[in-house]
C-alpha cells in the first residue's frame, strides 16, 4: 500500500508523450491533493487520452512553449509552494528552473534539453552541444543558490536517474561479495572511497529493448518505445563519456573539455554513429550505441575519488551502451542516411507491442568480482499490469520521475540537487514497483571474451580489458 503524500499546492506538468502518459495515472497514488490541482500542459493534441482524468477533474492545457511565452505561461499556471514537472522536448530546461527557484515553485524533469533548434544547429560547437556543457552552465546558474531554495531535481526519469541509484546498490553487492570490511557511505567521499576500493573501473549504462510491436515499420517512418524528438535529438549530440583515470589514450576523434571539472570527454562524431560492447544477462553481449546522457558526467563527477592535497586519484569511464528496440535502430538508420534530418513520420509503440522487455540497468566492470550488472527487467506484459496502456520504457522513466517527485516533496527546501544526492535507498523504494524484477548479477564478461580473430585490430589492449579502445566498435 503506498503512503499518499499530502501536498497544498498545485502539480503542473509540461508535456504529455509516452512518459507523461504513464505519469499522470500514477500522480494520484502517491500524493493526497484535490485532483483539479494537476494540470497538464501540451503542444501536441492527445485530448482524447487524457479524457479519462479530465473526467476524474484533471485540467488539459494545450500550449505550445517558446523563448517568447515560457516566463508568461509559467506565471499563469504556476506559484510558489507548486510542483512544475518538465517532460517536454526541446524547450529549454536551464529556462524554466531558473524562473521556478525564482518563483518558490518545486522542480522535477528527466533532461536538460535545450530549445529544440539547438539541437542541429550547426554553429554551435560539439563541445557546447554536450551534457557536460548542460551541466557546468546548470551548475553555475546554481551556484549562487548555495543550496537553498525550492528543491529542483534535474535529470531524473530512467537514465539519467533511476540508473544513478542502481550504481550505488551495485556497488554495495560488489563490496559485499569482496568481504570488503565497510559500512554504507553517508557522503560523496565516501562513497567515492568505497568504489575506489572495489577497483571498479567502467560504468556502462547498459541496456538492451526487445520490444517488438504488431504494425510493421514503414519506409522512412521512426518507430520508437519513447520520445522520438528526444532520442533523435540525442543521438546527434557529440558521443561522450565520463573518462577514467586508468585510460590510456583518447579513442578516435576523442576530445577533452577545457574548462570545469575535467571529468568527461567527446568525440566529433554523433552518439548514433558510435557503438560500443557491452552486456545485460538477458539479452547477453550487446552493440550500443554511446548516446549522450546526463549520468556519464554526473556519476563520473560524483564517483571521483581525491587524495588529502584535494588531487583525483580514481575515476571511472562512465557512457551509455543502448540497444534500442529493432524498428528504432533501423529508424535511426534512415535519419543518419538524410543527414541527420529530424523524421517527419513518427511513431510510439504503445498498445500495438506484442512481446519483448526493457532490460534496463548499470554494469560496473574491472573490479574484483570482473562485471556486475544491476538493473530493471521490466516486460510489456508486466508493464501493462502495473499502468494499462503502457509500455515498458514509457515504466521505467516514470518510476524516476515519480519518486523524485515524491522526494521534492517531503524535502522542499534543498536547492539544486543531480540525481547522485539523493538517498538511493529511499528512491528505490519507491521506484522498485514500477520497475518489474530488479536483477543483481555477476558475470565474468569482458569485451575481450570470445572475440574473434577474423579481423586485424592492433588497437586491441589484450594486457588491460578495459580500456576504453576495447569497447569501441570500429
Amino acid at each position: 500500500m503506498v503512503a499518499l503524500v499530502p501536498f497544498g499546492g498545485r502539480i503542473v506538468m509540461l508535456g504529455y508523450g509516452s512518459v507523461g502518459q504513464s505519469v499522470v495515472p500514477v500522480l494520484e497514488r502517491h500524493f493526497d491533493l484535490p485532483l483539479s490541482n494537476i494540470t497538464i500542459i501540451e503542444a501536441d493534441d492527445h485530448a482524447d487520452k487524457f479524457a479519462p482524468f479530465a473526467a476524474k477533474g484533471m485540467n488539459y492545457v494545450r500550449l505550445s512553449l517558446t523563448p517568447e511565452n515560457l516566463t508568461a505561461s509559467l506565471g499563469s499556471y504556476l506559484k510558489a509552494g507548486d510542483l512544475c514537472i518538465n517532460l517536454t522536448a526541446g524547450v529549454d530546461a536551464l529556462s524554466i528552473i531558473d524562473w521556478c527557484h525564482h518563483n518558490g515553485v518545486l522542480y522535477v524533469d528527466t533532461s536538460l534539453e535545450p530549445w529544440a533548434d539547438q539541437y542541429g544547429e550547426e554553429g554551435i560547437p560539439a563541445a557546447k552541444r554536450t551534457h557536460y556543457e548542460s551541466h557546468e552552465r546548470m551548475r553555475a546558474m546554481a551556484a549562487p543558490w548555495g543550496g537553498k531554495g525550492p528543491t529542483a531535481v534535474i535529470t531524473h526519469g530512467a537514465n539519467p536517474g533511476i540508473v544513478n541509484h542502481f550504481v550505488k546498490a551495485a556497488t554495495l553487492d560488489i563490496a559485499q561479495a569482496m568481504n570488503l570490511d565497510f559500512s554504507t557511505p553517508k557522503s560523496r567521499e565516501d562513497w567515492a572511497d568505497l568504489f575506489m576500493r572495489t577497483g571498479t573501473k567502467v560504468i556502462h549504462v547498459s541496456e538492451r529493448d526487445t520490444q517488438r510491436s504488431s504494425i510493421p515499420k514503414e519506409p522512412d517512418e521512426f518507430v520508437n518505445t519513447w520520445s522520438v524528438l528526444g532520442y533523435w535529438g540525442e543521438a546527434t549530440y557529440p558521443a561522450e563519456m565520463g573518462w577514467g583515470m586508468h585510460e590510456n589514450m583518447l579513442p578516435p576523434m576523442g576530445q577533452h573539455f577545457t574548462h570545469g571539472p575535467g571529468n568527461a570527454i567527446y568525440m566529433h562524431k554523433p552518439g548514433g554513429l558510435t557503438l560500443v560492447r557491452s552486456w545485460v544477462p538477458k539479452g547477453g553481449p550487446i552493440f550500443g550505441f554511446v548516446i549522450s546522457h546526463s549520468e556519464s558526467i554526473t556519476l563520473s563527477h560524483y564517483f571521483t575519488a581525491y587524495d588529502q592535497d584535494n588531487r583525483p586519484v580514481h575515476r571511472p569511464t562512465v557512457h551509455y551502451a543502448y540497444h534500442p528496440s529493432a524498428d528504432a535502430i533501423v529508424s535511426l538508420r534512415e535519419v543518419m542516411m538524410k543527414d541527420w534530418q529530424p523524421p517527419a513520420k513518427v511513431r510510439i509503440m504503445q498498445d500495438d507491442i506484442v512481446d519483448g522487455i526493457d532490460e534496463l540497468g548499470v554494469l560496473l566492470l574491472g573490479h574484483g568480482k570482473t562485471a556486475w550488472w544491476y538493473g530493471s527487467q521490466l516486460s510489456i506484459h508486466e508493464a501493462r499490469k502495473i499502468i494499462p496502456g503502457q509500455n515498458a520504457t514509457a515504466l521505467q522513466v516514470c518510476a524516476g520521475v515519480i519518486s523524485a517527485c515524491v522526494w521534492a516533496v517531503k524535502n522542499p527546501d534543498r536547492g539544486f540537487c543531480e540525481p547522485e544526492y539523493l538517498p538511493h535507498a529511499e528512491i528505490l523504494e519507491i521506484a522498485k514497483p514500477y520497475l518489474g524484477p530488479v536483477a543483481s548479477v555477476q558475470s565474468d564478461w569482458t569485451p575481450l571474451r570470445d572475440r574473434a580473430t577474423l579481423n586485424f585490430e592492433p588497437w586491441v589492449d589484450h594486457q588491460d580489458p578495459w580500456q576504453f579502445n576495447n569497447f569501441l566498435v570500429r
